[in-house]
């Protein structure tokens, strides 16, 4: 039950005055909500004589942090129910781990895993049906490349889904073959739909499972606001029975897809929804695939390849469906990676916008824009959610793939707001290892990868920029204004942090611990240390 709390000895940071330092250093929270928050001597009136009184001993209080664009259910899948590849260092080693889950796990009918990234395997190639093959013959096997729009399965897998060398691949999707024109078991962007509608779905209670589990994860990391930005329907059906059983404890943006892959039907349009916990304002469409697996599509090719990746959206059917979902008051995000993308997705947003010109339009991700584009989503009030954590983990695939023309203005997240832009960061986990908001701001903040090699150094920015796009700027693009702050009336959703991020190295800001995390008011997580 939520009483009165009284903190105090805290060094308080918010977005709405630019994070800064020695305003306040007491906060009272009254219920769900902030009540005032000052220097004690000025407020501590205010606490009644059962308030809790918390002596936060110096530390920062800031608002709970949110992550603009994280697959929810798939973090929490990867712990829970999927084989999680994203440590293997080889081939050989992802084998290995598929071998001895098998071997676990007999009864399973499908073995099913993600994670892989050939760029930093010795071997550094792709899988194929054959790899698979010789480990597990008897049952099908599927496993996804760590960015998401690419899969291999083994033989069996194309067996039971009746793929063979006649199989067309549907529009925006790749059917990879061998030397003799067979299937070698890879497949991008929608043909991942080939595959995926014959694996036997996760129940609504398995999905809930699944979400629990990744919420302590967001608590961990002191994310108090989330979006999920890639919905299906029976996703979103137990989105709102959690909602309404006042269980999802935390604040979800969900964002449903509106075209499934492999399937020409689009998905019921969804209504918009708004409660205290749950918001449904907006819907999801991909445009292209990744930079790490060369799919998001290019003007030019990648380095060393004929390659320019996919364009997913007939612009007819996507022109169409956008003006459906903005006559209902929802907003539109777009997954938008690669420039030839980008350019496809703002030119209909820009004929939306005649329309609909206060309607809210997004691009998730940005990687490589052009100036031209960047001054065009000024001018329509295009907003985006990027995610520097990228660099740091997909960096060697970029500096591998991309020519250096490409790489200068790769994730540009300092241009992008110095045309004005409204802009988050995020970490499109579990596509990432690292969903730590403090590691994606480092990595907005240093421009290096893994191995220490800087990619598009001049793009980088300051630590009050990285907090604001963890804060205010996730508040706004998520058309929720009344997060993001410490205010009078606001909602009591708050982190305590072990260090102050704006005194703290940049190289290790990622080594900042969240001590305490409170959403509406309520302890929902503390550091076992503490």
């Amino acid at each position: 039950m939520n009483g009165q709390l009284l903190i105090f000895n805290a060094n308080i940071l918010s977005s709405h005055n630019g994070f800064a330092r020695g305003s306040a250093d007491a906060m009272v929270v009254t219920g769900k909500l902030i009540e005032a928050v000052g220097k004690l001597e000025d407020i501590e009136t205010l606490a009644g004589p059962h308030a809790q009184l918390i002596n936060a001993k110096g530390r920062t209080l800031m608002p709970g942090l949110h992550d603009t664009h994280i697959h929810l259910w798939k973090v929490g899948n990867l712990l829970t129910h999927m084989l999680d590849l994203r440590n293997t260092s080889s081939l050989d080693e992802k084998l290995s781990m598929l071998e001895q889950y098998d071997r676990l796990y007999p009864e399973a009918d499908w073995i099913t895993a993600r994670g892989f990234n050939e760029a930093g395997w010795k071997e550094g190639r792709m899988p194929t049906k054959k790899d698979l093959d010789k480990i597990i013959k008897d049952k099908p096997v599927y496993v996804i490349r760590t960015c998401a729009h690419i899969a291999v399965c083994n033989s069996k897998a194309l067996e039971v889904c009746g793929i063979t060398a006649t199989t067309r691949a549907p529009e925006g999707g790749v059917i990879y073959k061998d030397d003799k024109g067979q299937p070698n078991g890879l497949f991008s962007e929608t043909a991942l739909g080939l595959v995926t509608t014959h694996i036997p779905s996760y129940s609504k209670e398995q999905l809930k499972t699944m979400i629990r589990v990744a919420r302590k994860e967001l608590y961990r990391h002191g994310i108090t606001a989330a979006t999920d930005p890639a919905v299906d329907p029976l996703l979103l059906e137990a989105y709102y029975e959690m909602q309404e059983a006042g269980e999802l404890g935390f604040r979800l943006q969900a964002i449903p897809i509106l075209l499934p892959d492999g399937g020409d039907r689009p998905f019921p349009l969804p209504r918009y929804f708004s409660s205290e916990y749950m918001t449904v304002n907006t819907v999801k469409f991909f445009s292209d695939g990744g930079l790490s697996g060369r799919t998001a599509a290019l003007k030019r090719h990648y380095k060393g390849s004929a390659d320019q990746g996919i364009l997913r959206l007939q612009e007819d059917q996507y022109l169409s469906l956008c003006r459906a979902a903005q006559e209902q008051g929802l907003g539109i995000a777009t997954h938008a990676i690669g420039d030839a993308a980008i350019e496809m997705v703002i030119g209909i947003y820009r004929q939306l916008h005649g329309s609909f010109p206060s309607g809210l339009r997004r691009i998730e991700h940005l990687g490589l824009p052009e100036e031209r584009h960047l001054r065009d989503m000024a001018t329509l009030n295009i907003a985006t959610s990027m995610q520097t954590i990228f660099l740091k983990e997909l960096g060697k695939n970029f500096i591998e793939y991309l020519d250096n023309e490409y790489l200068r203005r790769c994730y540009p997240v300092r241009s992008v707001l110095q045309h004005g832009i409204l802009t988050a960061l995020s970490s499109d986990a579990p596509v990432v290892k690292d969903l730590n908001p403090f590691a994606g701001m480092k990595a907005a903040i240093t421009r290096k990868d893994e191995d220490g090699h800087s990619i598009a150094p001049d793009e980088r920015i300051g630590i009050k920029e990285a907090l604001q796009a963890y804060t205010g700027s996730a508040a706004k693009i998520s058309a929720l204004p009344q997060l993001g702050s410490l205010e009078p009336g606001r909602p009591a959703d708050f982190i305590l942090l072990d260090k102050d991020p704006l005194e703290y190295p940049p190289d290790a800001l990622d080594s900042i611990q969240v001590s305490a995390t409170f959403v509406g008011g309520l302890s929902v997580w503390e550091a076992t240390h503490q």
